[in-house]
């Protein structure tokens, strides 16, 4: 009977509480934002590779892809010294500029879009239009 009335009375006082606007044991809920509080709207479409990531131009590039584009033209791996790899990436607009680790030879690459892929230009940055040379960190 103890037990009973302890129960009964523990309950009481939690109502109390609570109808008072005092300490209660449910804690608010988070707020979920609406689209009216400004939450992105859902992705449409295949992902990118990574953020940023631009798929009509190519846009980030890792050493790696350029590498690889380098290595597809024979005549171009013929006559650049890939030595450890290229460093140095920059990209912009559809155009990647990088160094070789060895010489330090810069080497200038342009995104394909009907092919999605990227393919060796030259080893001059000058081949570039200007106002994407600006852009590329490599070639400053």
């Amino acid at each position: 009977m103890r037990y009973t009335l302890l129960a009964v009375l523990a309950g009481a006082a939690a109502t109390l509480a609570a109808c008072s606007g005092g300490p209660t044991n449910n804690a608010n809920p988070p707020a979920v934002p609406t689209a009216e509080e400004g939450s992105p709207p859902p992705q449409t479409g295949p992902a990118p590779l990574k953020p940023g990531a631009s798929p009509a131009g190519g846009c980030p590039v890792d050493a790696a892809a350029l590498e690889k584009a380098l290595t597809a033209n024979g005549e171009a791996a013929a006559a650049v010294q890939l030595g450890k790899g290229l460093t140095d990436v920059s990209c912009a607009q559809g155009y990647a500029a990088a160094r070789t680790q060895g010489d330090r030879q810069v080497i200038l690459f342009q995104f394909d879009n009907a092919q999605a892929r990227w393919a060796f230009v030259g080893v001059k940055c000058e081949q570039a239009p200007a106002a994407i040379r600006a852009q590329l960190q490599t070639c400053a």
